[in-house]
């Protein structure tokens, strides 16, 4: 049978996802068990998997997706617990009380809150959180959600406390993808350094781009041009490299020398702490103060912004849950401590699954939803006075939201392995992933590298979350890179940054803001408007690609 035959028949399961989802406006929820149908069909029928291994590999990826499950759990029950107690409400406070320009404002919380709570929580918090901040600060609706999309789009492939890359790309490649030539861990760590080269660029280019585009897109009628939204932005511009900069050499530092589970975290909170600092000094910020037009005058009404009342809680009060986290991961993640070691010694072994040669593993208190999100939610009850009856309603919410992502996430995972390995088939062809590999490398050659991150794109574009895109695409982006004598290190950082800024076009995460803000009818509205963005930083990601690949040789 034809490499193109095994290719057009292996792309089924995810062609179909995408198009249920991205044509006929499915849910994941139905979407993704139709793509599970499909690759088992295939793997049992064209590939003739022998049944027992067909069965074991399904089993063993919906396993691996219960950490996945497990850090979705405590990220929201965090969050809900921050709402609810009102510390949100106090931080919106003390942004409108220490801050008036409205382009350092966008600044401070694009840069800095926003990529905190992705590195924290993630899967659609930041713009939950963050959109409504901007609404409470005078911003319109329709430019609340912009910039909620916008500002999040460096942040996923290195934030969730690590879910992109240990859930997403540690799912689906494994010893058995990598064959011994690098271990598990220090693969998903060199793809966390060469994401952060890629983010933390994104992110520094990020600010001065944002404030053009608050100008461009908001400002007032003289300032709706290239030439005046640059007058407008440009005393902002000191400040808005400044911060980006800082966020982004930040992010790039942690992914290389910790790992995936900090570097939006840290990089959101050092781009906080340094932005207040220097606003409080006067250091770097325009001189007059610039103000969001009049209501009238933007064809848009202020929203207030929905959480606890939070008038009353100290400042410091509302964020020692934040600085917890990111204490509590830094230290069980920093090698050379021994905890992280101490942590991953307590394992649950399940050997020969079903009788077959495949082995899972759970490590339950290296997962970050098990320590620190949990334990740190509960002590926000605790800390921040919540009454028990809203602490147990943080709990019944929390379940509910895990709930409709953890099936997603358990049959979409089942799928990819069951892809990956069907190359273990009666029939000695090709497993359907290798055989997209293959094609793939074929069809792009040396371009490959640049394509990459518009691949990652448009996984997270139809799935609305990076951790998707990777599951369905980073073995395809792993072996099309090894076909080509490429480092796959690099390969699959490209894509993993790539489905960072599919999010802010995605219809699901538009839809999911318009409905946090109440906006009915801006979706096409807010897709003209980020594709621009989404486009360019694709291009400037694609062509960094191209140029470190035949500079790093022989890397894996």
């Amino acid at each position: 049978m034809s490499l193109t035959i095994l290719a057009l028949a292996g792309s089924l399961p995810i062609v179909a996802i995408l198009l249920l989802m991205g044509g006929l406006r499915w849910p994941a929820a139905r979407a993704m068990p139709v793509g599970w149908l499909i690759a088992s069909a295939l793997g049992l029928a064209l590939w003739r998997m022998a049944p027992g291994w067909w069965a074991a590999a399904a089993l063993y990826g919906a396993l691996q997706a219960v950490d996945i499950v497990l850090i979705v759990f405590g990220a929201i029950l965090l969050m809900n617990h921050l709402q609810a107690s009102g510390a949100i409400a106090a931080i919106r406070a003390h942004f409108g009380r220490v801050v008036q320009d409205a382009r350092i404002q966008l600044l401070l919380i694009g840069l800095g809150f926003m990529t905190l709570i992705e590195g924290v929580a993630g899967f659609g918090t930041p713009g939950a959180l963050g959109a409504p901040l901007l609404t409470g600060l005078g911003f319109s609706p329709v430019a609340a959600a912009t910039f909620g999309l916008l500002f999040n789009a460096p942040n996923p492939p290195l934030g969730a406390a690590g879910v992109p890359v240990n859930g997403g790309i540690g799912s689906v490649i494994d010893e058995g993808v990598l064959g011994g030539a690098l271990e598990r861990g220090a693969f998903l760590r060199q793809v966390s350094g060469w994401t952060g080269v890629f983010t933390g660029t994104t992110l520094a280019l990020l600010g001065l781009l944002g404030v053009f585009m608050l100008l461009y897109w908001f400002g007032h009628e003289n300032e709706r041009t290239l030439a005046g939204a640059w007058r407008g932005a440009r005393p902002a511009a000191p400040f808005a490299l400044a911060l980006g900069a800082l966020a982004g050499v930040t992010q790039f530092l942690m992914g290389w020398f910790v790992g995936p589970e900090l570097p939006s975290a840290v990089a959101g909170l050092v781009a906080l702490g340094a932005g207040l600092g220097l606003v409080r000094r006067g250091w770097l910020v325009p001189r007059q103060t610039w103000r969001l037009p009049s209501a009238d005058e933007a064809g848009t009404s202020p929203q207030a912004a929905p959480g606890g009342d939070g008038a009353s809680m100290p400042l410091w009060l509302a964020w020692t849950p934040y600085l917890l986290v990111v204490l509590i991961l830094f230290v069980t993640r920093m090698p050379g401590l021994g905890v992280r070691e101490a942590l991953k010694g307590v394992a649950l072994h399940w050997q020969g699954m079903l009788g077959q040669e495949i082995a899972y593993t759970l490590r339950p208190l290296y997962i970050p939803g098990v320590l620190p999100f949990v334990p740190v939610a509960i002590l926000t009850a605790i800390l921040h006075r919540m009454a028990p009856g809203v602490a147990l309603d943080a709990w019944r919410r929390t379940v509910r939201q895990t709930a409709r992502i953890a099936f997603t996430l358990l049959v979409a995972v089942s799928m990819a392995q069951i892809m990956i390995r069907s190359a273990t088939n009666l029939n000695a062809l090709p497993g359907m992933m290798q055989a997209l590999s293959l094609a793939l490398a074929q069809a792009t050659g040396p371009a490959h590298p640049f394509v990459t991150p518009w691949l990652g794109a448009l996984g997270s574009f139809m799935t609305g979350s990076s951790t998707s895109s990777n599951i369905l695409l980073s073995v395809v982006q792993h072996d099309a890179a090894a076909s080509l004598g490429l480092p796959r290190t690099l390969i699959v950082a490209l894509q993993n940054a790539g489905s960072g800024l599919g999010n802010m076009i995605s219809v699901l995460n538009i839809a999911a803001v318009c409905g946090v803000l109440g906006l009915r009818r801006a979706e096409g509205d807010l897709l003209r408007r980020l594709l621009l963005p989404m486009v360019l930083l694709a291009t400037l990601m694609g062509l960094g690609g191209l140029l470190l690949a035949p500079l790093l040789g022989g890397i894996y």
